[in-house]
């Protein structure tokens, strides 16, 4: 990510000089003459660090500083000083300057501590960003499980993390695909964990769980003042990952309009924060993950074709657990041992009994599924020994929603007539919007399909909600 410097002096040839050497070593500069004109031009801007003259005309170096403070205070700021004053200076880093420099100003010096003060913002940011997350259940990103289809799947995080290590400075996108629960997060951070971007960050966004207004935002960052509520900048998310991981799950729920700035962004390797006229390049391995058929939304017209093709660089499909039944048993011992540890429950073993249930069930809710029924039974069970009836797998959440859904679409058909694909699509449709009371969401839920692709669907096929149902 190139970081941008503001040098706010009045001596025209030290800033010019100052300015020159910066921008030989890769960083945007700008130059301001006086305390008034850098104020102004953090109205509108946001650089990384300040380098701030002491003595200014009219407002001194000490006033411009606290008024950065108080409107930016993520802002890095490096005092300058023509006497090299100590007092001065712990002022100065009493109102949160990161340090100061004595003119005549060693050119030398300068890059060093620009590069210090920028390292300190950066890990700041991530700080800031890991602070705000939940700790992961499996933090070493450990891949459990030995069927076939599972030691595939290794073999390609492997393959794809070695890749990505002897790929230079620009990571190749990574798409995941697989049903909700199958563990698509668990296989990004595994490869985060594997490829040499391992000890940066590695920053997660669900884009189904976010409302439109506010993705854009997230992903992208904003300044000050970009719309009503931004009352300070805000890092968005490819800077906040700048050096490692981000990782986009959900894609194929993300509005059109915002695949289209996704793609920009990718293609040039750059991000403009909202409200913001300057780039910031960034360097990110982005993984994104979605449980909706691309190529489907795509025909739908849904989902950018080229913005598949972008992200679908290297692909890893993940088998539901149904397909690989032999993993179960394995999974659900770990979570036993986890669920018992978080909740301090003791020592528990699974049954003969309650591992073959497991191993017979179909998982219609995948891994997720699998750890919720385990966790369930491990609060529940006071013993030592959790047992199939403990499991109370037919009474299962995801099972019950299967069957729901399932019973809510069956049709009868008479082949002996004929079917006509389109009005056996449109009755199905129609008859699973009339049953959840034209809820667009749960009718989404229930086909499988993306809340934008039911609303495509439901205009390919003129429906029409009752009136007291127009707003779900």
């Amino acid at each position: 990510m190139q970081r941008s410097v503001l040098i706010v002096d009045d001596e025209q040839v030290l800033a010019s000089a100052m300015a020159d050497y910066l921008s030989r070593h890769g960083y945007a500069v700008k130059v301001e003459g006086s305390g008034e004109q850098a104020l102004k031009s953090l109205e509108t801007e946001s650089p990384d660090l300040v380098l701030l003259d002491y003595r200014l005309p009219r407002m001194d170096g000490l006033a411009v500083l606290r008024k950065i403070k108080e409107s930016r205070p993520e802002t890095e700021v490096v005092m300058l000083t023509a006497h090299g004053s100590v007092e001065k200076a712990v002022e100065a880093m009493r109102f949160g300057a990161y340090d100061y420099l004595s003119k005549p100003i060693d050119l030398e010096e300068l890059r060093l501590v620009v590069e210090k003060a920028l390292e300190s913002l950066r890990r700041a940011q991530e700080l800031d960003y890991l602070r705000s997350r939940i700790d992961r259940e499996n933090p070493s990103h450990e891949i459990i499980g030995d069927s076939e289809p599972m030691r595939q799947v290794k073999r390609l995080i492997d393959q794809i993390a070695s890749i990505e290590t002897l790929s230079g400075r620009e990571a190749p996108a990574i798409l995941i695909t697989g049903e909700t629960g199958s563990g698509k997060e668990l296989v990004a951070g595994a490869i985060h964990a594997r490829s040499r971007r391992a000890k940066e960050p590695f920053v997660e966004i669900n884009c189904a769980a976010i409302p439109l207004t506010l993705l854009e935002a997230e992903l992208f960052g904003y300044e000050k003042g970009a719309f009503t509520d931004a009352k300070a900048a805000k890092v968005g998310l490819f800077e906040a990952a700048d050096g490692g991981t981000l990782f986009l799950d959900e894609i194929g729920t993300m509005d059109l309009a915002l695949q289209a700035k996704l793609l920009k962004a990718i293609e040039e390797r750059s991000v403009r924060r909202l409200g913001s006229v300057r780039s910031r390049r960034f360097d990110v391995m982005l993984i994104a993950a979605t449980n909706l058929p691309l190529d489907r939304a795509i025909r739908e017209r849904t989902f950018r074709e080229d913005l598949y093709y972008r992200l679908n660089v290297l692909n890893v499909h993940l088998p539901p657990l149904r397909e690989r039944a032999d993993d179960a048993v394995e999974l659900a011992a770990h979570f036993v041992g986890l669920h018992a540890r978080r909740y301090n429950r003791g020592n528990k073993e699974l049954t003969e009994a309650a591992k073959g249930a497991i191993e017979s069930y179909r998982w219609p809710g995948n891994v997720r599924e699998l750890s919720n029924v385990i966790e369930r039974a491990v609060l529940l069970q006071n013993g030592p020994r959790i047992d199939k009836a403990d499991l109370a797998l037919s009474a299962s959440p995801a099972a019950e929603s299967a069957g729901t859904a399932m019973r809510e679409s069956a049709l009868t058909i008479d082949l002996s007539k004929g079917v006509v694909l389109e009005d056996l699509e449109r009755t199905i449709i129609e008859r699973v919007l009339s049953r959840t009371g034209w809820n667009r969401t749960r009718a989404a839920q229930l086909l499988g399909l993306s809340r934008e692709t039911l609303r495509y669907r439901i205009e390919k096929h003129n429906l029409k909600a009752p009136a007291a149902a127009e707003e779900c």
